[in-house]
């Protein structure tokens, strides 16, 4: 398997262009961190990284692999039209087409949580499910939908991670207006929602795989700035168990196999790859599971995560795995971090303290680490 990093595919994913050119800060993230699949792959897997001239190809113990095998299977972070451009250039994935892409991308779209909750609906009648978001094709629909919700969040089709979004708090400021208007323009529409009161962010990781999905485990994560902050290192039944403090774990059970039988039927049959469906429990006039706030139809960190800590994690610790961005002087801190909590094993596995999953320069801006305890 030939895995790629590429965390600018919603950007990507958006443009829709072979030959789009992502912002710097994407290609930064790019070229600074995906190293760090590395610890996700097995000892015949390969890590191509475009955006890396000198070394391309990486071997899962980090070394440059001189002898790629050009004909192995390719699994990037996730599908769109300039990976597969990139791909092509690489002599990779020859047989697939940009319009093989276009069902993935159609699927890709936010207006597909919408038919995942009526498909919950119709399958968990006894479930109590938030209201559906709306399709919005002009500006003027936002203001409607302001006045009759008040605090709304509104989410650009395509986007991920916290990006994309906006917010309002019970009126539509022309800057807001202007920027509604703007997403409606370059992606056809822009999806809105009622705001939750988040009590906990997690995730249910699927794979489909040969026209049929499996369920692989949960992700616990938390945001900062309405944006990614880290993802908890523990076990699913840890996971589960935080998760039952609101919800009982038969209702979570009975929306993983509701999800199993959607995924089947809509996505398993254009898609192969990872599955992140992000979730919330939530606090609106009682607390409730928000079992489909955004599918992404890609690797996520949550998934990163639940494989991180099967394959390294000594199962008696507990930890983070999380994205540090710093501008400047973000070496020298690893490096400090680094020698205040070195790391500890225990039975070849990581038992305790800090580790950097990527490589340390002096210009590096970004970084995934773990913290155990």
């Amino acid at each position: 398997m030939i895995y790629v990093f590429n965390p600018e595919h919603d950007y990507a994913l958006a443009n829709n262009g072979p030959h789009f050119v992502p912002p710097e800060s994407a290609i930064r993230f790019a070229r600074d961190c995906a190293p760090f699949l590395c610890y996700l792959m097995d000892n015949d897997d390969l890590l191509y990284q475009p955006y890396d001239a000198e070394k391309p190809f990486l071997t899962a113990q980090g070394l440059p692999a001189d002898h790629p095998n050009l004909q192995d299977e390719v699994s990037p972070w996730g599908w769109d039209a300039l990976v597969l451009h990139q791909l092509h250039d690489a002599g990779l994935c020859q047989k697939r087409r940009q319009e093989d892409l276009q069902p993935i991308r159609e699927l890709a779209h936010r207006r597909n949580t919408i038919e995942a909750l009526k498909h919950l609906r119709k399958t968990l009648p006894a479930l109590h499910l938030p209201e559906l978001p709306e399709e919005l094709l002009r500006a003027e629909d936002a203001v409607r939908y302001i006045h009759e919700h008040q605090n709304v969040i509104f989410k650009s089709p395509y986007s991920g991670n916290g990006r994309g979004h906006l917010y309002a708090h019970g009126e539509c400021s022309p800057t807001l207006a202007r920027q509604i208007t703007g997403v409606i323009r370059r992606q056809g529409s822009i999806m809105a929602e009622p705001m939750y009161h988040i009590l906990q962010d997690f995730a249910m990781e699927f794979v489909c795989q040969s026209g049929e999905t499996s369920f692989a485990g949960y992700s616990l994560f938390s945001t900062r700035h309405y944006g990614y902050a880290h993802n908890e290192l523990c076990s699913d039944a840890q996971i589960v168990d935080t998760l039952c403090q609101w919800i009982p774990e038969e209702r979570m059970e009975a929306v993983e196999q509701s999800l199993i039988t959607y995924l089947n039927q809509v996505i398993a049959p254009y898609y192969s790859g990872c599955v992140g469906i992000d979730m919330c429990v939530y606090d609106n006039d009682g607390i409730h599971l928000h079992p489909m706030i955004e599918i992404n139809l890609r690797m996520t960190m949550g998934m990163a995560a639940h494989r991180l800590y099967k394959r390294h994690v000594h199962p008696s610790a507990t930890g983070i795995m999380r994205l540090e961005y710093r501008p400047k002087g973000l070496a020298d801190y690893l490096q400090q971090q680094s020698e205040i909590h070195p790391l500890k094993t225990e039975e070849g596995r990581w038992r305790s303290g800090f580790k950097v999953l990527t490589p340390i320069h002096e210009d590096t801006q970004y970084a995934v680490c773990v913290q155990l305890s």
